[in-house]
């Protein structure tokens, strides 16, 4: 069973629930993964300067951010496309 045969068997409510788990998973992914990113690399700085968790906890903010921007432009663009 293809998930394509599997979506159409899906009913129309079903697929809406399978589609609103999608986006929020995207949108976590979103953050998890520029978090995870911008942490590691501000600790190996912060390491590499011996700057004593100073550039960690603003490369962690900037994580934060930069995951809830991507997010907006993202579901911008999604509910730009709905209309």
């Amino acid at each position: 069973l293809t998930a394509m045969k599997f979506l159409k068997k899906l009913q129309f409510k079903d697929q809406e629930i399978l589609q609103s788990l999608s986006l929020i998973g995207h949108l976590g992914l979103n953050v998890v993964v520029s978090l995870l990113i911008f942490f590691l690399f501000f600790l190996w700085l912060d390491r590499k300067l011996q700057t004593g968790n100073v550039l960690l906890i603003f490369g962690i903010l900037i994580g934060i951010f930069a995951g809830f921007y991507l997010n907006y432009r993202f579901l911008k663009r999604f509910y730009d496309q709905k209309k």
